[in-house]
């Protein structure tokens, strides 16, 4: 999954946060980032209302909306043998990198709650694909990513076939937000913990760029 733009969003729909990571002579100025911005969180807004209540009533007790944690999403070292699905329980396949405050060698092991109950998750068009990961404060993390998603295409299919196009989007979806996840980390960790940063106010912080840039990087 390569990532092409970072972007931060605060509760009240204004973008805090964006940084591209191509050279893309065609990618959108300023201003249009924060159009963008208010218009996806505009349409979240909107998403959540849609959503009939008493599915949302059926969530909170019928529907784990728990994410499963993937190992070293976004990490430096041996990410091919760990996404294979060899050696995840060997201490080998960590990483050396100074995580800040976080300790072990990687920012969490466990699976984690989605608290994006009833709003927009992944929006998948002919030229990328979006991902959407909210915080339970409402901040929203997005990436876009130049992988296109496979569509799902009207056939009849019997029980026993399963939905490829369906579970490699599952799966996408669940890389994007343990990577999203980890980003937020970061953002607490320097950001957060910055005793000149203003809460709500754009992100200047060069140690949080290098920190997402690698994580970007080692996610290609």
């Amino acid at each position: 999954m390569a990532i092409e733009t970072i972007l931060i969003i605060n509760k009240s729909g204004g973008l805090i946060y964006q940084r591209n990571f191509t050279d893309d002579e065609q990618k959108l100025n300023s201003n249009e980032y924060l159009i963008l911005a208010s218009t996806l969180h505009g349409v979240f807004a909107i998403a959540s209302q849609l959503t009939p209540k008493a599915l949302q009533l059926t969530q909170q007790t019928s529907i784990d909306n728990t994410i499963p944690y993937i190992p070293y999403v976004g990490m430096s070292s041996n990410r091919s043998d760990i996404r294979s699905g060899s050696g995840n329980n060997n201490k080998q396949h960590g990483n050396n990198e100074k995580l800040g405050s976080f300790k072990g060698d990687d920012f969490f092991k466990e699976p984690f709650t989605n608290w994006n109950k009833s709003g927009l998750r992944q929006l998948c068009t002919d030229q990328f694909t979006m991902f959407i990961y909210q915080t339970l404060t409402g901040l929203k993390f997005v990436a876009i990513s130049s992988s296109v998603m496979p569509q799902r295409q009207p056939s009849v299919t019997t029980n026993d076939k399963p939905d490829r196009p369906k579970n490699s989007s599952n799966l996408a979806i669940q890389i994007a937000d343990n990577f999203l996840r980890k980003v937020y980390c970061l953002y607490s960790d320097y950001v957060m913990k910055d005793p000149s940063y203003s809460m709500e106010m754009p992100i200047r912080s060069n140690l949080f760029d290098e920190k997402v840039k690698k994580m970007v990087e080692n996610l290609q």
